[in-house]
């Protein structure tokens, strides 16, 4: 995520490109809750991806059944994203600006000075011609700085967007035929119930607690948005010549992003389950709160298997394959498009 563009125009561009990606791909996320939550069942009475689809094509309502919650979600994805984003390149540009004014230098550095020191007719300070090459230079941030910039980031943006999160999975599920948790409609069918309703009805079923569900396995899925960001640029390191680098193609940049969030995903897709099955309000009874995330991984094991911590993982993949490579692509399109107007304006402004 390295760019010259300002931190609100950086949160900006990825908050529109996921708003854009988590539209196209909503259906998916719908019945990707849907098989996560039905990881309580047997086995046997699981659906996969397609037969899931297929049920909630084959309802009367079927657009309302494959879109419901679809607004909560887009303005959980918005706040989440552009915290995400703005928090990001906001830490990334304070650890550049301190790294500039605390350089690291070498433990040889002041041995090669001293025998770099001359008279100079040149008025240079001193140092040889080949100064440059001894000066302590600004270090980019490490890897480990990096994974502590991402966990802060996602920290602050899940914990802005939780919340509505939650509203937005129990919407997801409030048709499924056996789901019997907090009923977030009216008594009246016609009318659907607003996003501070909802958040009341849960806040009175279960006070904070309820809404901020899934904190816990959301702290280390904080790593997930950085790990993919720091895949995506290794990948374009490794699999893009250096002329490309900085602008590559439009395929490249999706089928980028597609394939950094799927080798992402894979090993902490566990703490997602837990997470949706978290915000379902499935789990009943006064220590619903009181078991941890190992415990709850325990649970699920012998209830199931350990394959039973991977239910829904195919469309959790191809929805987050197609939902990371639009983001990419409309996130790059949207910065190109500022740099452009920016330039344009610049050059149109008399010396």
């Amino acid at each position: 995520m390295n760019t010259t563009l300002p931190p609100f125009l950086q949160a900006t561009s990825g908050a529109l490109g996921s708003a854009v990606a988590n539209a196209i791909v909503y259906p998916l996320d719908v019945a990707t809750t849907r098989m996560q939550n039905n990881a309580r069942k047997p086995h046997y009475e699981r659906l996969n991806l397609r037969d899931t689809l297929s049920h909630l094509l084959s309802k009367r309502n079927y657009l309302k059944e494959l879109y419901s919650g679809i607004e909560t979600d887009t303005l959980s994805t918005l706040l989440s994203n552009f915290f995400y984003f703005y928090s990001y390149t906001s830490l990334q540009k304070g650890l550049h600006i301190y790294h500039t004014r605390h350089p690291y230098i070498p433990q040889n550095h002041d041995e090669n000075l001293k025998g770099s020191i001359s008279s100079s007719p040149a008025g240079i300070g001193g140092l040889s011609s080949k100064a440059s090459e001894i000066l302590p230079k600004t270090n980019s941030p490490s890897p480990i700085e990096e994974l502590l910039i991402g966990i802060l980031s996602g920290l602050i943006s899940k914990g802005i967007s939780l919340p509505i999160s939650t509203v937005c999975v129990r919407q997801q599920l409030e048709n499924d035929h056996d789901h019997d948790d907090l009923d977030l409609k009216s008594n009246s069918e016609e009318r659907e119930v607003t996003l501070i309703e909802s958040l009341k009805a849960i806040y009175k079923e279960s006070g904070y607690q309820g809404l901020f569900s899934g904190f816990k396995p959301t702290i280390p899925l904080t790593l997930l948005p950085s790990l993919t960001l720091y895949i995506h640029s290794l990948l374009i390191r490794l699999l893009l010549p250096a002329r490309h680098r900085k602008n590559p193609p439009a395929l490249w940049t999706f089928a980028l992003g597609a394939l950094s969030n799927a080798l992402a995903t894979l090993p902490l897709y566990p703490l997602v389950l837990i997470k949706v099955m978290s915000q379902s309000g499935k789990e009943k009874g006064k220590d619903k709160h009181k078991v941890g995330m190992i415990g709850t991984l325990i649970r699920i094991i012998r209830r199931g298997g350990i394959r039973t911590l991977y239910t829904g993982l195919e469309g959790q993949l191809v929805k987050g394959i197609v939902q990371q490579g639009v983001m990419m692509l409309v996130k790059q399109r949207v910065e190109q498009g500022v740099v452009r107007a920016y330039k344009a304006r610049s050059y149109s402004v008399p010396a």
